[in-house]
């Protein structure tokens, strides 16, 4: 849209005002943006794309954040469980991750209380929250292929160019550049 800075005299204190100029007030809804590169006969139809994108954006964050949510969880329950006086190398290995993952998250523990519950039922819990983090990270990971794909198939169809995509999935065009590498785009 072409605004024009004009000095208004109608405003209080000579005030400027925003007015529009005389090729952007006959702007037709036919000639868009969308349209306007298109050869004649083809419109965009990059709709479907935008659409599973921006949908997939919205699932992939909403998983990224209860996977974050885990593992506030998983670092919580390790602390309670050392303060507790369970081993690490139990720890570690009821969570299937390593003795560091253990000693760093276990660095909060200071202040905590020994809670008197039995290390079987401490095991369960964590074996429960190692469960629930392989889950999510599997449901993250399948997120992140169909972004990929949708992205693979945009960019193929020439429908979406590298920047709207970076747009559309919060990435930036360099990473969408490395996730496409060797797609040939359609002639």
């Amino acid at each position: 849209m072409n605004v024009q800075l004009t000095r208004g005299t109608s405003l209080p204190a000579g005030g400027y005002r925003y007015g529009t100029s005389q090729r952007a007030a006959r702007f037709s809804p036919s000639a868009s943006r969308l349209t306007a590169g298109a050869p004649e006969g083809r419109t965009d139809d990059g709709g479907p794309f935008r659409s599973g994108l921006t949908q997939q954006r919205q699932r992939l964050a909403r998983a990224d954040s209860s996977f974050r949510a885990l593992i506030v969880r998983r670092n919580e329950l390790i602390a309670q469980c050392v303060q507790d006086r369970v081993p690490v190398t139990m720890i570690a290995s009821a969570l299937g991750v390593s003795a560091w993952v253990v000693r760093t998250a276990a660095a909060d523990a200071a202040g905590l209380p020994p809670s008197g519950m039995s290390r079987q039922s401490r095991l369960g819990q964590l074996e429960e929250a190692a469960r629930e983090l392989a889950e999510a990270d599997a449901e993250r990971l399948g997120y992140e292929a169909e972004r990929q794909s949708l992205v693979a198939a945009a960019l193929r169809d020439g429908v979406l160019d590298v920047f709207e995509l970076a747009s559309l999935t919060g990435l930036t065009p360099e990473h969408i550049r490395k996730m496409t590498r060797g797609i040939r785009k359609a002639s």
